[in-house]
């Protein structure tokens, strides 16, 4: 397929040529050596994926398991190697057709194993220990095999919020995590699929927005003021320039998706999880997409400036200088990732959130655009003024 795709057919051929490939690749559990269901999760899989000796497990329990855009599961581990943990949580292909085409269409699964292996051994943030990542696009497979978080780490959903304190703690994880990665020379590398999107991918994706967007009318369209619903039509319209716009400031690993769902807690702090989204890009989406999406607006507009600031202030300790007064412009017009996440989800009704949930998003998403002006901005910036 040629690099470049300038016709939709050519988008809807191709998108349809992987959805048959997904179809075909289901049918055919032992077709490659990464698992493509739980049961494949085998006491001799698992000690290989381990670097142990087939023979080191005995046996696997399934503890409780669900499956969404990713299957996840927790197991309980029978081993005679003591440095085998003895609980684990896997992520595998989703049960859902549907679900398993989207995320074969957009790379979800390569990039994720990719972000886990870009964070290593000794992470910048707080993660899920990572004991194993494989992938297997040719067969729409991967297989994650991470730490249990039940018995330390409290989790949440978009409907919570946080306080100010454990804001400023994801904030400075995030100035972490993006400082070690600023301007990186892996994203010519070994990173280069999170920084180069295939034009497939691009093009599907706005091919998705336009069809979301161009006529919002799902269980939210009541939440959306008329002026707003016009100017999102930007993210359609002007796709290509908004990506030229994010692709001029300097590139960092990006979680991609950092709502409250996404993140967990424990006493000393904040942990990142579902690195699905993961790509480079600029800082400063994260921080407005986490803040946006998981503070109450109430009490975000009384503390996001300080927040900016403080992720500023927490760069250049980090030998990274950035000006404040144009970061708080690039966050202003970032907070638009999220509205365009929240909407989009709730255009897609029950199937991706129960419907409170994608309600409080919107909500959230409109508060801060208003507040902002952010579409304004952002077609400012866009305008290169």
């Amino acid at each position: 397929m040629s690099p470049q795709i300038p016709h939709p057919a050519r988008v809807l051929v191709e998108g349809t040529r992987r959805a048959v490939r997904t179809a075909r690749n289901r049918r055919s559990p032992g077709a490659s050596r990464v698992p493509s269901q739980l049961t494949d999760i085998t006491p001799a899989w698992l000690a290989t994926a381990l670097g142990k000796p087939v023979g080191s497990i005995r046996a696997i329990t399934v503890l409780d398991s669900h499956s969404g855009t990713a299957a996840r599961a927790r197991i309980g581990v029978d081993a005679d190697d003591d440095s085998i943990p003895d609980r684990l949580f896997v992520k595998l292909p989703p049960s859902d057709y549907p679900q398993h085409v989207l995320l074969d269409l957009f790379g979800l699964a390569e990039k994720e194993v990719l972000a886990y292996r870009a964070l290593g051994e000794d992470p910048p943030v707080r993660i899920p220990r990572c004991h194993a990542a494989e992938s297997d696009p040719r067969r729409s497979r991967f297989a994650l095999v991470l730490e249990d978080l039940t018995a330390t780490a409290r989790f949440r959903t978009v409907v919570d919020t946080v306080s100010r304190a454990e804001a400023e703690a994801v904030v400075d994880a995030m100035a972490d995590l993006h400082s070690v990665f600023w301007n990186s020379d892996r994203f010519a590398g070994d990173l280069a699929p999170l920084a180069h999107r295939p034009a497939f991918e691009t093009h599907l994706g706005t091919m998705i927005r336009r069809l979301l967007l161009r006529n919002i009318k799902g269980h939210t369209a009541d939440m959306i003021p008329e002026a707003v619903a016009r100017a999102c039509r930007i993210f359609y319209l002007r796709s290509a320039e908004m990506d030229t716009l994010w692709a001029s400031l300097p590139q960092t690993l990006l979680h991609g998706d950092p709502h409250l769902g996404n993140l967990f807690f424990e006493d000393d702090g904040p942990g990142f999880l579902d690195w699905q989204i993961a790509s480079a890009g600029a800082g400063i989406r994260d921080v407005a997409y986490f803040l946006t999406a998981s503070v109450d607006p109430a009490l975000l507009r009384t503390i996001e400036r300080a927040l900016v600031q403080r992720y500023v202030d927490r760069l250049a300790a980090a030998g990274i200088a950035v000006d404040g007064a144009r970061w708080w412009t690039l966050y202003r017009a970032a907070t638009t990732d999220w509205f365009l996440a929240a909407v989009c989800t709730a255009e897609a009704g029950a199937r991706m959130q129960p419907l409170e949930v994608s309600r409080e998003g919107v909500r959230r998403a409109v508060a801060a655009v208003e507040a902002h002006d952010s579409f304004r901005v952002l077609t400012a910036l866009v305008d290169g003024r």
